[in-house]
């Protein structure tokens, strides 16, 4: 079963919205993620679901990460820190399955109130 298949239609909805891309299953990042990612005003934006990180090479797939992050570039590199803003952390992904629509608001108001003075 894929695990995203109750929510991929929300989260295509929401790409859709914003003009943004959404990844599924990166290649050399997690077998199992999703991310959406848009720039608006100069500022790149970016939902990220993915299984929590683990002290070793492995991730923990039974646990899951619900992240907001917004950074700018200058000179194709990343200016750090940028902003960002846990949702939910090493949580069960049913969590995030019940509680998509509401991650998806509060991700939507978080990442468009951002200006270029909180990612600076």
């Amino acid at each position: 079963m894929n695990t995203f298949q109750n929510i991929d239609n929300k989260l295509i909805a929401f790409a859709d919205k914003h003009n943004a891309r959404l990844t599924k299953d990166r290649n050399g990042f997690f077998p199992t993620e999703r991310r959406i990612d848009w720039t608006e005003n100069q500022i790149r934006k970016a939902v990220i679901i993915q299984p929590s990180f683990l002290m070793t090479p492995n991730t923990d797939s039974s646990l899951w990460n619900f992240i907001n992050v917004a950074w700018i570039m200058k000179n194709g590199v990343a200016v750090k820190p940028g902003w960002m803003k846990i949702l939910l952390e090493k949580s069960d992904f049913n969590l995030i399955d019940k509680d998509i629509d509401e991650l998806l608001f509060q991700s939507e108001n978080n990442l468009c109130n951002i200006k270029l003075e909180d990612v600076e």
